[in-house]
């Protein structure tokens, strides 16, 4: 008799639920103050501080702030900002090939 497979790793976005998601329009980095800033719009839930990104490996960051209600200066909705803070230039490198215009951040409750 063949034993059954082993059970496959979680991974933590199936175990953590999506308390937020974020269509990204933008990215910009304030290097002074070590900031990775992510500019976009809600798409569902609650965006807040803390939060972590959820299933995309190599995004490890926690939200240090979110600014709310930025206006678009060619006249559209207003948007929102997500700051991460980066401790080394090589995980501000990962989080740049990772995060494009037009994807899609899923964040889970603060932990």
């Amino acid at each position: 008799m063949i034993p059954p497979p082993a059970p496959a790793e979680s991974n933590a976005s199936s175990t953590t639920p999506a308390a937020a998601t974020f269509l990204v329009r933008g990215i910009f980095v304030l290097g002074t103050r070590s900031l990775f800033i992510v500019r976009g719009t809600v798409t569902s839930g609650t965006v807040r501080a803390k939060q972590r990104v959820i299933g995309l490996p190599g995004m490890d960051g926690a939200v240090q702030s979110v600014e709310a209600k930025l206006l678009d200066i060619n006249g559209g909705a207003a948007q929102s900002a997500l700051t991460f803070h980066y401790g080394k230039q090589a995980e501000l490198a990962r989080w740049r090939a990772l995060v494009t215009e037009g994807s899609v951040l899923t964040l889970g409750a603060p932990g």
